[in-house]
């Protein structure tokens, strides 16, 4: 491959990857109905293989209990994030947005939110074996002042 055909991480490249990713999301905004949530399903999911499915596995594996998990997680993130209401469900708060999409400027757009519930899907659903459910409560993105997640098991 010709050195042209590589990309080096500089502005151009995030100033690049801005717009492009801009014009994704417009293109989501046009899909209709229940459609568009869909189609970032997948990269939800994903998301949770390169970002978090790891720490979440291993944690998982020392502890193997949902409460001495939700305990540990903390600690490991730095701040209280998961709750457990119930015994079939978890809220979920972040106190600022953790995308790395949006942490590194290159998505704004509020849309961005419906791959949240598929990273906390994928992750729940690897350490407990069992599908689960996530509802958006709320976002930072969307006026919120915090991310809230409900997990349903």
């Amino acid at each position: 491959m010709a050195k042209d055909d590589h990309f080096e991480w500089n502005d151009e490249l995030k100033k690049f990857l801005k717009e492009w990713f801009s014009g994704l999301m417009a293109g989501v905004e046009r899909i209709n109905g229940e459609t568009w949530p869909n189609v970032l399903e997948m990269t939800g999911r994903a998301c949770a293989h390169v970002h978090s499915g790891e720490t979440f596995w291993e944690i998982w594996e020392t502890t193997k209990n949902l409460d001495n998990f939700i305990v540990k997680i903390n600690e490991v993130v730095g701040e209280k994030i998961y709750t457990k209401l119930d015994n079939n469900t978890l809220s979920v708060s972040y106190s600022k947005c953790k995308c790395p999409l949006v942490r590194s400027g290159l998505v704004e757009s509020p849309l961005i939110c419906e791959c949240s519930p598929n990273w906390l899907m994928e992750n729940f659903e690897a350490i407990l074996g069992q599908p689960v459910t996530v509802t958006i409560e709320q976002t930072i993105l969307r006026g919120a002042n915090t991310c809230q997640f409900t997990i349903s098991f």
